[in-house]
């Protein structure tokens, strides 16, 4: 599964924060893909990392790198094209549906 990690950091230890996001996204924890990485433009910044997983531990993991230096928001993603949120929500809440 997909996942987007939005993350918030001090601005204050930012040569810190990003020492340390290249370390963990350039070599990160067996079972962890890691699909795209992005720095947020604005005031505070900060990063989104698309990772690819299939094991919540390898997660806990990656994100246990950066205990105290970087707060994650955790977002689960899917694919909305051909028909794959649909096909998640069937599978989810069974052929019980109407059509």
């Amino acid at each position: 599964m997909l996942f987007a990690l939005i993350g918030k950091y001090n601005p204050m230890m930012l040569k810190t924060v990003i020492a340390k996001e290249d370390e963990v996204f350039n070599n990160p924890p067996e079972g962890i893909e890691v699909v795209a990485r992005y720095a947020i433009v604005g005031e505070r910044g900060g990063f989104i990392n698309i990772v690819k997983t299939t094991h919540a531990e390898s997660l806990g993991l990656l994100l246990s790198n950066f205990v105290g230096l970087i707060q994650f928001d955790v977002v689960p993603l899917v694919d909305s094209s051909q028909g794959t949120v649909i096909k998640i929500v069937k599978e989810t809440l069974g052929n019980n549906q109407k059509k």
